[in-house]
């Protein structure tokens, strides 16, 4: 169930990814990073679309994380990236490549090869205490912040990829939240509400939307692109580690395949990710 319900939530992600992307290129890039960037992207329709399956994807994100774990989810959750480059692909009228077809293969199999191999935790609870939780997700905050004062003193693919990493890290900080808030609602509604949780996310989701957003229309897309893609899921597995004891085996000789497995499906999400990558307009 939490495969399936992963894979589901990479498809409505990538679908929005696709269009979103577009969308944001069009605007000014002096708008990163401000309420006006999400003003300007509110009155596009297709953008708007895209933030319907961006819901839609987080609903499906939170559900396989209550019953699963982040470092199964997350990396699952790369295939967003595949979704995006077919859909993509559809949107512009134009024929996958043979090696395009091979970077979908490559990223497939890595990602397969991970989940068997390393035999990664399957369920894990939110076990953290509140205070270990928001110091752990404040040293992310801290790290994320920094990418961004990097990156608004800098422009072109360094300033586009300073601002995929702190939106990475914001993303992974969305992850350990959905999964905190998945978990509390087992207590019931009432309960739910009555913690911090749900308040939390939905703070953290807006300023979540303007990070990536702005990481999208920077304009440097092949370099923002991968950035954001490999560093989320490294992020959130490495919180999974720390908050709720979530591991892989990396025993004997199931290292260099893991190593090897993950290393394949990082070069084949670059390539993927530099195919992806709208023009602005």
């Amino acid at each position: 169930m939490t495969v399936l319900l992963a894979a589901l939530a990479a498809v409505v992600y990538g679908m929005a990814v696709a269009v979103q992307h577009r969308e944001a290129a069009a605007i000014d890039p002096l708008r990163s990073l401000r309420p006006s960037l999400l003003f300007g992207l509110m009155v596009r329709p297709l953008w708007l679309l895209g933030l319907v399956g961006d819901i839609g994807g987080f609903a499906l994100q939170t559900a396989a994380l209550t019953v699963g774990s982040l470092v199964v989810v997350q990396p699952i959750l790369t295939l967003s990236l595949v979704v995006s480059l077919l859909l993509g692909a559809q949107l512009d009228g134009r024929v996958l490549r043979r090696w395009e077809w091979g970077a979908v293969a490559g990223t497939l199999a890595g990602l397969a090869v991970f989940l068997v191999v390393a035999r990664p935790t399957t369920h894990s609870d939110a076990i953290a205490t509140t205070r270990h939780l928001l110091s752990t997700l404040g040293v992310v905050a801290v790290v994320a912040m920094g990418a961004l004062a990097v990156g608004r003193t800098t422009t072109g693919a360094r300033r586009g990829m300073c601002f995929a990493i702190a939106a990475a890290c914001a993303e992974a900080v969305m992850a350990v939240l959905a999964k905190s808030f998945g978990d509390r609602l087992g207590r019931g509604v009432w309960s739910t509400f009555a913690g911090w949780q749900p308040y939390a996310v939905a703070a953290c989701g807006v300023l979540t939307l303007v990070l990536v957003q702005s990481a999208y229309q920077v304009g440097e897309a092949t370099a923002t692109l991968p950035v954001l893609t490999v560093t989320e899921p490294i992020v959130a597995i490495a919180l999974g580690a720390v908050l709720f004891g979530e591991r892989v085996d990396l025993s004997g000789v199931r290292a260099p395949i893991v190593l090897a497995s993950i290393a394949v499906m990082i070069g084949g999400l670059a390539t993927i990710a530099s195919r992806s990558a709208p023009a602005r307009r």
